[in-house]
């Protein structure tokens, strides 16, 4: 501990001991770093936002989001030959389709294979279901087609 120094007056007179200089910087950046600690410690926690990534081996799956999360549907498709995959009306409204894009055939020809990607996000809290169906644009969804369906918890 710093030894406290005596303060006089001009006569002489000597008032009560007061800490030195480098005692009261001292407290200061203790309480400064008490300070920062504490604002660190109590401040609340923000989950960071993720992206999902499902293929077609989730299929009939069930998956949880939280808000601000994305997800992002990887499905093979072959547009050569005229099928290609839809979001249906029938699902959850739970999610907002953000984006749609595909990749590109690795080697050059007709009946290669790409993927299509579908990104969405969270609109709110629930539970639903995400369909959709490989099909042909001028055709509608048969019983016996493909399709790619998934059960989504938001929370």
């Amino acid at each position: 501990m710093i030894p406290a120094r005596a303060r006089t007056d001009p006569r002489g007179r000597e008032f009560a001991m007061q800490p030195a200089r480098s005692q009261r910087w001292f407290d200061s950046v203790r309480w400064l770093v008490l300070f920062v600690l504490l604002a660190v410690l109590c401040r609340p926690r923000m989950a960071l936002a993720e992206t999902r990534v499902l293929t077609d081996a989730d299929n009939g799956g069930a998956f949880q989001l939280k808000a601000g999360d994305t997800l992002e549907l990887r499905l093979r498709s072959n547009p050569s030959t005229g099928y290609m995959w839809s979001v249906q009306a029938a699902s959850t409204p739970l999610l907002k389709l953000t984006g749609q894009s595909q990749t590109q055939p690795t080697e050059p020809g007709v009946g290669r294979a790409i993927f299509q990607i579908f990104r969405l996000q969270p609109v709110r809290r629930g539970r639903g279901m995400l369909l959709l169906h490989y099909v042909r644009s001028w055709e509608k969804p048969a019983p016996g087609e493909q399709h790619f369906a998934i059960r989504v918890r938001i929370r």
